[in-house]
Parts: C-alpha cells; sequence; structure tokens
C-alpha cells in the first residue's frame, strides 16, 4: 500500500526507534479492522495522521490548520483542514485507540521478565495503579461529567494506569470519565496481576472485595488504610482504637481483620512520621475545599503516622522495608506530573475542541505520544546510558521536555547526536542531600 510519505520519514524508518515503533502495517491493519480505511484510496495516510498530530502537540498547537498541514509536510501535498474535520467521526476513534491498545500488548509481549535484588526479590513484577484527572472544555460536561465549581458543571476525563514498574511499561492506559470513581476502577487490574506481583495502590482504591482477592491469588499488595475502615483483633474480634494503641507504643505491626462483615485477614502497619510531614498534611486536612468534611481530632492525630495494609509476612519485609517500599509509588507521580508540566496536555483541550469525537482522539493520540515516550524512547536511552557510561541517572522531567521540544528532530536526527545532547542536558542534578528516583530503586534492588 502507498502512503505517499516524504523521503525524510521513509529513510529514517529503519534506524530510527520511534518510527521503528510505528510499524506502518501494524497501523494500517487496526485502520482496516476498525474501518478508517473503508477503501482502496484514501485521503489522509493513518499513520501520517498519528505522526501530523505529534509534531503539532509538540509546538503547542492544536488546531485543524496545524494538524492538516503537518501531515501535508509530511506526504508533499496539501490536506485541506475541512478534511481533517471530516475525519472525526467513530471509525477514526475506534482506530486510535485500538492503536494504542495494540502497542502496549505488543510490548507488554517482548519485554523479558527481569529477575529482582534485594528487597524487590520477593516479588515477580512491582506495579503501581493509580489514576489522574484533566479538565477539559466546560462544553463537554454531558460526555465527560467533572465536579462542579462555583455552580458550574466541569468536564473532567480521567486516565487510569496500570505502570509496571520492573519493565518501565504500562499494563494498560483507560481513559475514563471524572465520575468514574477509582473504587469503581479498583477490580480492573486483577486480570493484569499474577501471583507473587506486587501492586502498589493509593488510598482510594483500596475496596474490601478486590483486598480479598488479591489474598486469594497470592497477589502482594500494600495499600494505605482508609481512616473510616474499621479493623478488629484477630483473636477476639473486637474493634481496634488504633489512635489509643499508638498512644501506647508509638508503632504498630500486626496482623488484624479489616471490615465487620467481609473480614479479610491483613497485616496493619503504622508508623510515626516526622512532625514536619505530620503538620503538612493537617494543614492540608484543614485547607480542604469540601467543607462537607468535618474531620475529628481523632483523624488529625491519625495524620501524624503513615498506616499501610498489606498481606507481605515479616519473613519476607519488615515494617521499614514496607514503608520504603511503598515509596516507590511516587515514580507514578513524577510521571503523571510529566504528562501535565511538560507536555502540558490540558492546555492542548481549548476552548473550540466542542466535538466530543476529536477530544477523544486528541486523548488516545495523547497517550500514544505518553507510549512512545515513557516505554519506547525511555528505554532505549536508559539502556545506552547504562551501556556506555557510570552513574548518570536520567530525569523523567528533563528527558521528556527535550522529548516535547524536539520531537521533529527525533525522528529525523542520528541516534548519535541524540544521544551527545541527551547526557549532556537530561541527567538528574549531583545532590548529597536526597536520593533521586532511580537510586531510590537501586537501593531497594542491591
Amino acid at each position: 500500500m502507498k502512503t505517499n510519505s516524504s523521503n525524510w520519514i521513509i529513510s529514517q524508518h529503519k534506524v530510527n526507534i520511534i518510527l521503528r515503533h510505528l510499524s506502518t502495517r501494524t497501523i494500517n491493519k487496526v485502520a482496516h479492522a476498525t474501518g478508517y480505511i473503508q477503501r482502496k484510496s484514501f485521503t489522509i495516510c493513518p499513520k501520517n495522521f498519528i505522526l501530523g498530530f505529534m509534531l503539532m502537540i509538540s509546538k503547542q498547537r492544536n488546531t485543524y490548520t496545524d494538524w492538516s498541514t503537518e501531515i501535508g509536510l509530511i506526504e508533499g501535498r496539501t490536506i485541506s483542514k475541512q478534511a481533517l474535520h471530516e475525519r472525526m467521526r467513530p471509525q477514526t476513534e475506534r482506530f486510535v485507540k485500538n492503536v494504542v491498545k495494540e502497542l502496549i500488548s505488543r510490548q507488554v509481549s517482548m519485554n523479558p521478565s527481569q529477575k529482582l535484588k534485594g528487597v524487590l526479590s520477593h516479588f515477580g513484577s512491582v506495579m503501581i495503579d493509580d489514576s489522574t484527572t484533566i479538565s477539559l472544555p466546560d462544553a463537554l460536561a454531558g460526555e465527560f461529567p467533572g465536579n462542579v465549581t462555583n455552580g458550574i458543571k466541569k468536564a473532567q476525563a480521567k486516565i487510569h494506569a496500570m505502570y509496571n514498574m520492573t519493565e518501565n511499561n504500562f499494563a494498560f492506559l483507560k481513559v475514563h470519565s471524572f465520575t468514574n470513581n477509582d473504587q469503581s476502577l479498583s477490580p480492573d487490574v486483577l486480570s493484569y496481576l499474577k501471583a507473587g506481583d506486587l501492586c502498589l495502590r493509593d488510598l482510594g482504591f483500596t475496596i474490601l472485595d478486590v483486598v480479598s482477592a488479591f489474598v486469594e491469588k497470592g497477589i502482594y499488595f500494600i495499600a494505605r488504610k482508609s481512616y473510616s475502615s474499621k479493623v478488629y483483633d484477630v483473636e477476639t474480634k473486637k474493634e481496634i482504637n488504633l489512635l489509643k494503641e499508638l498512644c501506647k507504643k508509638k508503632f504498630i505491626d500486626q496482623q488484624v481483620i479489616l471490615g465487620k462483615e467481609k473480614q479479610v485477614k491483613v497485616r496493619l502497619i503504622a508508623i510515626a512520621v516526622p512532625a514536619e510531614q505530620a503538620a503538612i498534611r493537617r494543614r492540608k486536612a484543614r485547607a480542604d475545599r469540601d467543607k462537607r468534611l468535618n474531620h475529628s481530632n481523632e483523624y488529625y492525630q491519625l495524620l501524624g503516622y503513615s498506616i499501610y495494609i498489606t498481606n507481605i509476612t515479616p519473613l519476607n519485609c519488615n515494617a521499614e522495608e514496607i514503608y520504603q517500599l511503598y515509596k516507590l509509588r511516587w515514580r507514578i507521580e513524577i510521571i503523571f506530573k510529566s504528562w501535565k508540566s511538560c507536555f502540558s496536555i490540558e492546555k492542548i483541550f481549548h476552548n473550540q475542541c466542542k466535538n466530543s469525537i476529536r477530544v477523544k482522539c486528541i486523548i488516545y493520540l495523547l497517550l500514544l505520544y505518553i507510549f512512545l515516550f515513557h516505554v519506547i524512547w525511555w528505554n532505549y536511552y536508559e539502556a545506552k546510558v547504562n551501556k556506555n557510561t557510570e552513574q548518570l541517572e536520567l530525569s523523567i522531567l528533563k528527558l521528556a521536555r527535550f522529548f516535547r521540544n524536539h520531537f521533529a528532530q527525533i525522528i529525523t536526527t542520528s541516534v548519535v547526536r541524540l544521544f551527545k545532547q541527551i547526557i549532556t542536558h537530561c541527567r538528574y542534578d549531583k545532590r548529597k542531600d536526597r536520593l533521586n528516583a532511580k537510586q531510590f530503586q537501586l537501593k531497594l534492588a542491591a
């Protein structure tokens, strides 16, 4: 199938890490299966539809004119903005959504399992489950209902991500409305986890049915305990007053029963946090925008502790190791930060983006862009840095800015030239006061 791609794209295809994973054959196969291509001659090449978008957003632009111009420059002809507008239909939405799913599933099957060391050696893969919210034009509140601010219904989308920290890959990236709360999404991870894997979860995802499923399937987990969750003594079945116990012991590490009806046996760990951190937590709780929350004095006192539930036995990890393992969840927070502060994904949705199909296409194309950066490009250059240098950990945020600012050069410039720029401009600054994210992960694996 002829694609009319210009020579500068074709010539780089075999050597360029990004273009190699954006396989023309795979993309065209998905395009046919989803109805994006419905006849032999078509207006816009599927691959160039994707590349044109990525070139456009890397310049922090998002109009039909900019998008069609980028496609036209790739193909060496003119594409009208009307032709692009006509492409915003359900078949195109299915096309970009399925391209994301196809590339993620292919990468997962290609990655060999790694043998972990140190405290991580007790687990198969270390998976982090979390979500982030992106704001959309208010006109889309019917399609993407969000919260209400000053009486105005907002439009928001939620991206639910399951991040495999062991392989630096995503098991999935799913798009939902803001009204799909984390608890409703909690069971989604079960089909992606195997016995022996470790799943790190934020407070909002913790529901007893899923905790019970983890225990039954032999899947390890660490999650923060909800304040409202009741815990009971394993022997007496009486409720445990955590604050009273902590006032006496200052530290808890014991088996408890979680939930009055479900009654799941878990290990509960409570560790005092530094006074400064406790003060920050309390200030945030008092400044909570939801004035309906009337926190009790007990609640504020318990904010002075990190309280976790897990099914990891003391034989495998002591309380301090559990505390350190949970800190690995910060990795996905850095990833989400790179989406918003480096890729500026919320700014891409300007007020003229009122076509819900166009917005969905943009969201899935953004996820594809994110996948190419965080999985394909990051893994390639991290391996190259580890092979050629010593103690030069790459910074996600710095590399994300580099990827966005120089995307056009990335798909056309030699690996050698890019590598020289990356090791100069995209490494963590040397600091003696704290470990960076990569150093912390390596410490746990030592």
